[in-house]
């Protein structure tokens, strides 16, 4: 039992997120998605209720969907906003100088650091949506 939730339901979960968060962050025709506010999030917390588990108890649901999908937002960003930084200090290298590279490095990894505010203010509101979304999906 992890966090009072079935140990391979919550790790599937969790694996899905991140996953899912990988593809998104770093294919850019899929980053797409991030205009629409919480969208994202409403759709994973959803998904990983609605089809790893039978809760139909929304406040159970919406716990599942935040735990899971807040560990995988956190997990994403640790490599994400790292990997950033190095990213857009390779790409410029190809084709500038060697001091504008380490500028375009500063500020893709300053970019990728905005991610930081979504994942304090909005991922946690589309994950309480998502889980309350799936509780009523499995009902």
């Amino acid at each position: 039992m992890i966090f009072g939730f079935d140990e391979s339901e919550f790790k599937k979960a969790t694996a899905s997120i991140f996953v899912v968060l990988l593809v998104t962050g770093f294919v850019p025709i899929l980053n797409l998605v991030r205009f629409v506010p919480f969208f994202k999030e409403i759709l994973l917390g959803a998904a990983v209720v609605a089809v790893f588990t039978t809760i139909e108890d929304t406040k159970t649901a919406i716990k599942f969907a935040l735990v899971t999908g807040m560990i995988a937002a956190v997990a994403f960003n640790l490599i994400y906003i790292p990997g950033s930084f190095v990213l857009g200090g390779i790409m410029s290298m190809g084709g500038s100088n060697p001091d504008a590279a380490g500028g375009m490095a500063m500020l893709a990894g300053l970019g990728a650091l905005t991610n930081i505010v979504g994942l304090i203010f909005m991922s946690p509101i589309g994950y309480t949506i998502g889980g309350a979304l799936g509780s009523v999906l499995n009902s």
